[in-house]
């Protein structure tokens, strides 16, 4: 019910804002409002108010704004100063243009509410790194602070994930880190990586983690070499073959050096002290022989709480703040979409309406910071996808605009026509590859 409930509030808001920008922009320039619709279908709910008849519809997943316009319907001729297609189009453009303004000016508004009241983010401090991952071939190690990706700053684990994935069809990853021994650059080879690796996981698929962990067991696997020898979830690794354990690191390199290599390894388990003996199993990684118990550690809440940092500004900073990180994230989205046309990055990514309601409520779940960091990103995904040029969506009708502004002329009813007809098919191929995608991760479990 939370997600269900987290999902309509945050559709219906996104929809109102942005169906609210066209409407607020029409009625400044002078253009008649017959409807002003949330939802698709059939209305379930009505009021009028001067022209324009507000509603609530029957389908939940966008809106529209129809306005008085001789190419939809006969008009009176003493509204016809009032009709669309009469306007200037600068005008024309103008109304367009501000859904997705409306979208992104949301965006960077709960953005800059959020900076002033204070957001908790993670250092971009490196908490584990996986061995033989390519962050350690890079010469990464736990500690370690991200200053640059890419050349851009960061400031937060998440600056940190977004500047990754900027890096999606690059064969390498450049990247300036803080170490004890002072300031190194570092680069990492992307070229193992796939388009399929650069989601939400990437910075671990890249071996980096931010949570530091202890040598305290938190799973066990069923059947695992160490479920034979008798390890258990809440056991204490404290030496092995006689030698202190320094960190979990250690002991997970171990493990992977000696595959079939009986160990013995002393644990606390409550009161008592046991001495185990473990054969690790055999296994196939990329063509070697790796050795593999099936254990993971808990991690390390000292750290954790070291890891997390509070970023409140004045309200001029965080209003500054709010407008860049809201073009920083547009400005990502349209290089994202551009490098899934290019295959770079896989259209996987791409989410409907069960993505979305899953994301919103998971945010919603963990409290309202969250939830509108989830409506301000999908706001400006809203915005961006809207100022796409292509027909039907806002960018489309931006391009007709200019066009008219440019040479004086309408495009041609019958050429306005066949693009209308490929920018809906290219509209419903993607709500077909969204749905696809949420089939594939919520009804098969394959995403």
């Amino acid at each position: 019910m939370l997600t269900l409930f987290a999902f309509i509030v945050a559709i219906g808001l996104l929809v109102f804002i942005h169906e609210f920008g066209h409407y607020w922009a029409a009625r400044r320039c002078g253009v008649g409002v017959l409807t002003f619709s949330i939802g698709f279908g059939r209305p379930i709910y009505q009021w009028k108010r001067g022209l324009t008849t507000w509603q609530i519809a029957l389908i939940p997943l966008g809106g529209y704004v129809k306005m008085l316009d001789e190419s939809e319907g006969e008009v009176a001729p003493e509204l016809r100063q009032f009709a669309f297609n009469t306007q200037h189009p600068a005008k024309k453009m103008a109304i367009a243009f501000a859904g997705p303004f409306a979208n992104l000016l949301l965006a960077s508004l709960i953005y800059a509410g959020l900076y002033a009241y204070g957001v908790v983010t993670l250092k971009p401090l490196i908490g584990t790194v996986a061995i033989e991952s390519i962050a350690a071939k890079a010469g990464l190690r736990a500690g370690d602070v991200l200053q640059r990706v890419n050349g851009d700053a960061v400031q937060s684990w998440d600056q940190a994930q977004v500047s990754v994935f900027g890096a999606a069809s690059q064969s390498e990853l450049k990247l300036d880190v803080d170490t004890p021994q002072g300031e190194r650059s570092m680069t990492l080879d992307l070229r193992s990586l796939s388009s399929e690796d650069f989601d939400q996981h990437i910075l671990s698929r890249l071996g980096l983690s931010p949570y530091a962990t202890t040598t305290q067991i938190a799973y066990v696997q069923e059947k695992g070499a160490a479920a034979r020898a008798g390890l258990q979830v809440g056991d204490v690794a404290l030496l092995l073959n006689q030698q202190p354990l320094a960190s979990w690191l250690d002991f997970q390199r171990y493990i992977v050096q000696n595959p079939s290599q009986p160990f013995e390894l002393q644990v606390r388990r409550g009161a008592q002290t046991l001495d185990l003996t473990i054969t690790p199993d055999v296994i196939d990684k990329d063509g070697k022989k790796i050795g593999r118990i099936g254990v993971s550690p808990t991690n390390d809440a000292a750290w954790y709480q070291s890891m997390q940092q509070t970023i409140q500004l004045s309200p001029v900073q965080a209003l500054l703040a709010g407008v860049e990180k809201t073009y920083d994230l547009s400005i990502l989205t349209v290089k994202m979409f551009g490098k899934m046309l290019i295959g770079a990055i896989s259209p996987k990514q791409i989410s409907g309406p069960l993505g979305i309601a899953e994301f919103a409520g998971q945010s919603a779940a963990m409290g309202w910071v969250a939830y509108l960091q989830c409506l301000a990103l999908i706001s400006v995904s809203l915005g961006v996808l809207n100022l796409m040029p292509v027909p039907i969506l806002d960018g489309g009708h931006l391009l007709y605009h200019g066009y008219e502004l440019l040479t004086g002329r309408t495009i041609a009813v019958w050429l306005t026509v066949i693009l209308q007809k490929i920018g809906i098919f290219l509209l419903l191929m993607l709500m077909a590859l969204a749905l696809f995608n949420d089939a594939q991760r919520f009804l098969f479990g394959l995403g």
